[in-house]
């Protein structure tokens, strides 16, 4: 009786168990890993991605490859919303976290083939992720959030691997500028408010073209193409209140007996119009930024006013404009006064692209900037869209923690060299997972040498030997040069706040798979 097999599951259901699960999902995750890992460095590739529609793109962000795979594994889908994660928290460095967390598995997985339970190994790297954290915590170093030096170096760096490294002085000069301004002008935490910089893309001309305006750009056209195109002096009214004649509430008849009849109901449309205008008209109001809808009819009535009017403005671009002009929002038009009125030294109507767009400038309050990107081809604005989003959360998470590693793999040289030490303070088998972690570390230099088309053995044995002191600890590679140099000196730089992201998140990541030792897939069972 004891042999007969109870059946719990429904048929067709599909199990995998202990080793063979693990090996599964880890090979899903480091052959997801596979495909964005030589786009890792300044001498990283480009990969072509052709959707199902025939649309190309061709890009190097390891965030934006891995989100446009069309990736069914369930282990390889987790791997991409680590990259996700990583570029929503920091805003760059999603492939060096994927190659990291694939390093962490396939050494995890060696262990485990050796009769290692995967709880030591769990433990250990938990153990190996707190003490990276406090060694970054005091070798990282402080700076100033006005240091332009560093805060360039850490631009230049963002971009040396990004399509845009041909332009990068121009751009980390520009990029700078407008972080800087966002910084002055608003308070708190800077990477928070980095959605203040917009980029408005222009096809035509080349990328150096592009520009900086110290204003804001709404995605949005005049009401009326009567309206003036262009406004001096904007008296600037924000409301949240349709200007329309609104149908009612309840159902309603109108009984109309003769041509007077419907004249009597024109007119009384037409004198509602009238007062609202009236409204605007009484406090010589020349800009009207609604929430709501504006009518065909009383955007005509605006027309011949020569008041301009965008309406159906989002919130999120209401907010940016109240505080900008320094108006207030009005949700009742006769409460609206001369103190509530907004002002800006210049509005301007225009198309850029196929788009069409408000300009404000010269306003009180400027909490935002936008940088008007300009470029021959949209797949090069639509990369440098991307490229310069990455920097400007890296400066803004700079500004913000105010403390800054070197690149080029000296952090994970560092890190690795350390940890390697602490692994002989640990006693049982998570010393062999912290010396695992530590091997994982040197997988980002490594590939690093590897896509810049170095001897790998070579270099990385350089740099082992090369980190001898605590003053060599900034020593990584310099795949431009092709040198092994102090970074730090040598200005590649990176915030520490992303290397605490892509060890921590990586770890979470590698010791939720290593916790699975069972796989039930129920796709194939039969309704």
């Amino acid at each position: 009786m004891s042999n007969i097999p109870v059946i719990i599951l429904k048929e067709g259901t599909e199990e995998v168990r202990e080793k063979e699960a693990r090996t599964q999902n880890i090979n899903a995750m480091i052959a997801i890993t596979d495909a964005v890992r030589s786009t890792m460095g300044p001498k990283g590739m480009d990969k072509m991605l052709v959707d199902s529609l025939g649309d190309v793109t061709i890009t190097n962000d390891g965030a934006e490859i891995l989100d446009k795979l069309d990736i069914e594994n369930v282990a390889a889908t987790m791997m991409v919303n680590l990259a996700k994660s990583i570029d929503k928290e920091v805003g760059d460095g999603t492939t060096s976290a994927v190659v990291f967390c694939a390093a962490l598995l396939k050494n995890a997985l060696e262990l485990i083939e050796q009769d290692i339970h995967p709880k030591p190994i769990i433990q250990g790297y938990k153990l190996a992720t707190d003490k990276a954290i406090v060694i970054i915590n005091e070798i990282a170093e402080k700076i100033s959030k006005d240091d332009e030096k560093i805060l360039k170096a850490a631009a230049l760096t963002s971009m040396n691997s990004k399509d845009i490294a041909s332009a990068k002085d121009y751009f980390a000069e520009l990029v700078l500028e407008a972080v800087k301004h966002i910084a002055e002008k608003n308070t708190g935490s800077i990477y928070d408010k980095i959605n203040n910089i917009k980029i408005i893309k222009a096809s035509g001309k080349s990328l150096k073209d592009s520009e900086l305006i110290n204003g804001i750009y709404i995605q949005k056209e005049k009401v009326s193409s009567s309206m003036p195109n262009s406004i001096k002096g904007a008296k600037i009214a924000v409301i949240r209140k349709k200007l329309d004649i609104g149908k009612s509430t309840y159902d309603s008849k109108i009984e109309i007996s003769s041509p007077e009849d419907i004249q009597k109901f024109l007119d009384q449309e037409k004198t509602m119009l009238m007062n609202f205008l009236q409204y605007f008209k009484n406090l010589n109001v020349n800009m009207i930024v609604n929430n709501q809808d504006i009518s065909d009819k009383f955007g005509a009535l605006l027309s011949k006013e020569g008041i301009a009017a965008i309406k159906n403005v989002s919130e999120s671009d209401l907010k940016a404009i109240l505080n900008a002009t320094n108006a207030n929002l009005v949700d009742d038009l006769k409460g609206l006064t001369e103190e509530d009125l907004g002002s800006a030294d210049s509005v301007k109507f225009e198309k850029i692209g196929d788009d069409d767009y408000t300009l404000f400038t010269g306003c009180e309050h400027p909490k935002s900037v936008a940088i008007l990107l300009k470029g021959g081809l949209e797949k090069i604005l639509n990369t440098a869209e991307i490229a310069l989003h990455d920097v400007i959360s890296v400066l803004a998470k700079i500004i913000d923690t105010q403390l800054v590693v070197a690149g080029g793999g000296a952090i994970y040289m560092e890190l690795a060299k350390k940890l390697k030490v602490f692994s002989n303070e640990i006693s049982g088998k998570e010393q062999l997972a912290i010396q695992a972690f530590a091997v994982a570390l040197e997988e980002i230099p490594k590939t690093l040498i590897r896509n810049a088309g170095l001897d790998e053995i070579k270099k990385i044995t350089d740099l082992r030997a090369a980190h001898k002191t605590p003053q060599d600890k900034w020593i990584g590679i310099d795949t431009i040069k092709n040198k092994i140099v102090d970074n730090f000196e040598n200005g590649i730089v990176e915030p520490a706040d992303l290397v605490k992201h892509i060890i921590m998140a990586s770890s979470e990541l590698s010791t939720l798979v290593l916790r699975v030792d069972r796989i039930i897939n129920a796709k194939s069972a039969k309704k």
